[in-house]
């Protein structure tokens, strides 16, 4: 996991050498610049937003709770990475383009060295940007020549998931996020597009976070061929921990999800309450059948090492989906 600094270091010269005589008003022996100059650099260093005099909403939080995502509103659609024990560490995430809005859906991976941001393009259209941390104040995105979105259609074609570029062609074209395998070294995402909303087409890829290359392997081409709504996990790069940590995570995955969703519920107005729980019975339901279709493909020895994983993994996509607005249906 990324660890952020814990302190922030103004370099000012002289600082430590400087003394005032007993009696003596700093402010009026010639050093009043320098005090304006270090409160101004201090409040500005510290908390950009709010010293433009911007409120920061808190739009999401990490599943690890050592990170969030803040927003300085509509006006300047500027978006930060905080660190949430440092506030003061902030890293401003780059805009893809100036022409396309701002990003309104996030998720970290476990590391959260990484950030997949979805955005609302249109009626039938949404795009997904991804976001790499380089120093603890910047992110990047991996390619600045070749934008994720693009890339992930063009790949899902090329490696044979779709038939089409739907989203070059002008189509409806959905990008979608799957789930953060548990090492952080694949993301994996859900295209779907058509000519028609009432005939879209799904296909699953990866993105390998060490190769910085789009993948598929034998799960995913049997998961495309499903065409289900069966929930999917992203296989991990690195061989599996052991079983009894997977356990203990998984454990701990479902105490967290339990209480987010009593959470949800409390907080969700009561005529709408029915619709949270017909999806929490849909996801129960496509995650049993998501978890037939992997262990398919895994050998004995493994199978009770992948199912924690499996289950795990979509318990954490899950858990992810409740730090997203409590009126959005999940």
């Amino acid at each position: 996991m990324f660890v952020w600094p814990q302190t922030i270091h103004f370099p000012v010269a002289n600082w430590q050498s400087t003394s005032f005589h007993s009696g003596s008003n700093p402010m009026n022996s010639g050093h009043s610049s320098i005090f304006f100059l270090l409160f101004a650099a201090a409040v500005f260093s510290v908390c950009p937003v709010e010293a433009a005099g911007q409120k920061a909403d808190v739009v999401y939080t990490s599943p690890s709770g050592s990170l969030r995502i803040e927003t300085a509103g509509e006006e300047s659609g500027d978006t930060w990475a905080v660190s949430s024990n440092n506030p003061g560490q902030r890293a401003k995430l780059p805009r893809v383009s100036d022409s396309l809005s701002a990003d309104d859906e996030f998720h970290s991976s476990p590391n959260d060295e990484w950030i997949f941001g979805l955005r609302h393009g249109g009626s039938g259209l949404r795009d997904g940007s991804l976001y790499h941390r380089s120093s603890p104040s910047k992110f990047e995105v991996p390619d600045s020549k070749n934008p994720f979105n693009e890339a992930a259609w063009k790949n899902v074609v090329k490696l044979g998931a779709l038939k089409r570029n739907y989203s070059g062609e002008g189509f409806y074209a959905m990008t979608f996020f799957g789930s953060w395998s548990l090492d952080s070294g694949r993301l994996l995402v859900r295209l779907s597009g058509g000519e028609e909303k009432r005939a879209m087409q799904d296909g699953w890829l990866y993105f390998n976070t060490r190769t910085k290359a789009f993948e598929m392997t034998d799960y995913l081409r049997k998961l495309n061929k499903a065409h289900s709504g069966a929930l999917a996990c992203a296989e991990p790069v690195d061989p599996l921990p052991a079983e009894a940590e997977l356990k203990a995570r998984l454990e701990s995955l479902d105490q967290k999800l339990n209480k987010a969703y009593a959470e949800r519920v409390a907080k969700t107005d009561k005529q709408r309450v029915s619709i949270l729980r017909e999806s929490e019975r849909t996801w129960i339901k496509n995650r049993d059948e998501g978890e037939k279709l992997y262990l398919s493909l895994t050998p004995p020895a493994e199978k009770e090492r992948r199912r924690l994983q499996f289950l795990g993994d979509v318990t954490a996509a899950r858990l992810d989906d409740f730090n997203r607005p409590a009126d959005e249906d999940l």
